[in-house]
């Protein structure tokens, strides 16, 4: 969970303990460069005098030593066996903790002691720490009241940060920060700002498109089943009126009929659901070659007034695809081209581009004009024969599933899939193969509708 405390106390916090470590910093540097130079100046006034000393010692007597005293020094002149000769100044100078000494032993045995107390010292680095104590807590003051001003004006990004998002949430959606510079922290979070709502309102888009594809496909899928549905009802309410058993027979053919179509349409209603809720295909090595001529053998016996063909530039054909999902689209294709082919329909296998087409052709009316696109939506039936709009789109979902596509071109309807070598396959021993009465495998550039 972020956490939520205040930006500016943050910043006004930061920037007071920043100054605070400045100024104590500073502080303890001032009191030890004063300390370390006034009891400097203390030691070379013992240095001097004691110097002093040793030089004047032999002609001057005891007394005329302890006048060596002054500026502070205590001087004390010893004999050797320990009493006290001379001492300057009577009485000596203030107590204190810290008293500096020095000692001087003259040639005939006498010692000359100096001391120099720290008293002034202390007090005036007593007096120090006060000014300086004193001094910190205004700075601190004063720092706390600038950084709560400037932090205000330092911080007004963010505000507009705030209202953007408001104004945004009361849905003006088109509202961006868009900063002059982006190297800057706030120019980088004001860019990661509007990308967020970049991807948000992109999603929102796409959901809403989502549901109005959905709301569509339950409308075009109610629709679809709506007919069936109704035949079988007014089938099965009529079966209580017959009076032959011809009658009864008829209505219950009409019933298993729409059931059937009901059937068809709700199997092509969920293969639709499940490939665009991303189906995997379930990839194996299969014969492409031998799937083909399977569903060209199919359809010859389902519609025998169509002449049917089929070639290929290689036999066999091994690719790792899903067969159950191939053979679906090729049935699709087939089955709507057996529906508007006047007398024939071409099938080839080929390989261009890197990639497997199976076209499909008939010599059909073909597709109305502008309209080859348009086929492949789902729920499009651009005529009235019957078809439920599903078969191109289901063809399209398995092809794009498999990395490929199916298009209209001038030949048919082809099925690109992508091959796993990167060059097409090498022809046969034999040369292409043809199934079928015709030779030339030409077909009619004319489509079909979906």
């Amino acid at each position: 969970m972020m956490p939520s405390v205040s930006i500016r106390a943050r910043v006004v916090a930061t920037g007071v303990a920043v100054v605070a470590v400045v100024l104590v910093g500073l502080d303890v540097f001032v009191y030890l460069s004063l300390r370390d130079r006034l009891v400097g100046s203390l030691e070379h006034i013992l240095d001097s005098r004691a110097e002093l000393a040793e030089r004047l010692a032999p002609p001057l007597s005891a007394p005329d030593l302890a006048r060596l005293a002054g500026s502070g020094v205590h001087v004390v002149v010893r004999s050797a066996d320990g009493r006290i000769l001379a001492e300057e100044p009577k009485p000596p100078v203030p107590p204190s903790d810290h008293v500096l000494t020095r000692r001087v032993t003259l040639p005939d045995g006498e010692v000359v002691g100096l001391s120099l107390s720290q008293y002034g010292v202390d007090q005036t680095l007593q007096r120090l720490v006060i000014w300086e104590a004193a001094g910190t807590g205004v700075g601190l003051v004063v720092a706390a009241l600038l950084l709560a001003r400037t932090s205000r004006i330092a911080l007004r990004p963010l505000g507009q940060v705030v209202e953007t998002a408001r104004r945004i949430r009361a849905g003006r959606t088109g509202e961006r920060l868009s900063p002059r510079r982006i190297d800057t922290e706030l120019g980088r979070m004001a860019v990661a700002f509007d990308e967020m709502l970049d991807a948000l309102e992109a999603a929102l888009d796409e959901a809403r498109s989502s549901e109005d594809e959905t709301r569509r496909f339950l409308a075009e899928a109610a629709h679809q089943l709506r007919t069936p549905i109704t035949g079988i009802q007014a089938s099965v309410e009529s079966l209580a009126y017959t009076r032959t058993r011809e009658e009864r027979e008829q209505l219950l053919a009409n019933v298993g009929r729409e059931a059937s179509r009901a059937g068809r349409r709700v199997a092509g209603l969920l293969r639709m659901a499940r490939l665009d809720h991303g189906d995997r295909p379930a990839r194996r090595s299969c014969d492409l070659v031998s799937l083909c001529r399977t569903e060209v053998e199919r359809v010859r016996l389902l519609a025998p007034r169509v002449e049917v063909s089929f070639r290929a530039s290689l036999d066999p054909w091994p690719m790792e695809v899903d067969a159950d999902a191939i053979r679906e689209a090729l049935g699709n294709l087939l089955d709507n081209a057996s529906r508007y082919a006047a007398s024939r329909i071409d099938v080839s296998l080929e390989a261009k581009s890197g990639a497997a087409e199976l076209v499909v052709a008939d010599d059909g009316p073909g597709l109305p004009q502008g309209a080859a696109e348009r086929a492949f939506e789902p729920f499009v039936a651009l005529d009235t024969h019957g078809g439920s709009g599903l078969g191109l789109a289901i063809a399209r979902a398995i092809a794009r599933a498999h990395g490929g596509d199916v298009v209209h071109e001038r030949a048919g309807f082809v099925i690109r899939l992508p091959t796993a070598t990167d060059g097409p396959p090498p022809p046969g021993p034999d040369g292409p193969v043809t199934v079928g009465q015709s030779e030339d495998g030409a077909g009619s550039k004319r489509r079909s509708r979906g």
